[in-house]
């Protein structure tokens, strides 16, 4: 197999296989190619987020999402947030989800981040566990929609 490699979003990716990589987490193929280029507007200059996607003979397998959020608690400091981890359910179990989270955390690390954090279902926790993650606490949510 040709290597993985992980990258920020750009924006021609939207039409290359990022929705459908999406779709293994939530659906996303079904929006307009000019809806998510909104969104893509939107955010791509935001320095506090990134969008990183993972790359296979030139075709999008997987994405994964971080937010830096500066904090008024340790002295200034900046912590991380990973959200959105899929990958294609063609490229499931071949190693892109750890790659899209190394590569998030190496971005969080040098970002100054004391911590990252990410919220999971129980089915997927022991692939995070495996990656150095530990249990914290409970998440709780309100859903507005």
């Amino acid at each position: 197999m040709t290597e993985i490699l992980v990258r920020n979003l750009v924006r021609e990716d939207i039409k290359n296989g990022f929705l459908e990589a999406l779709d293994a987490l939530r659906p996303a193929s079904h929006m307009t190619y000019d809806t998510c280029y909104a969104i893509y507007d939107d955010i791509k200059d935001d320095p506090n987020r990134v969008v990183a996607v993972a790359v296979l003979n030139g075709y999008i397998v997987g994405t994964a999402s971080l937010i830096l959020e500066r904090k008024f608690i340790h002295d200034g400091g900046r912590a991380a947030h990973i959200e959105d981890v899929s990958v294609n359910s063609k490229f499931q179990g071949q190693s892109v989800g750890r790659l899209l989270i190394q590569y998030l955390l190496d971005v969080a690390l040098h970002s100054g981040c004391y911590k990252t954090t990410l919220d999971c279902k129980d089915d997927v926790a022991g692939f995070y566990q495996r990656l150095g993650f530990v249990h914290n606490g409970l998440s709780m949510r309100i859903n507005h929609m």
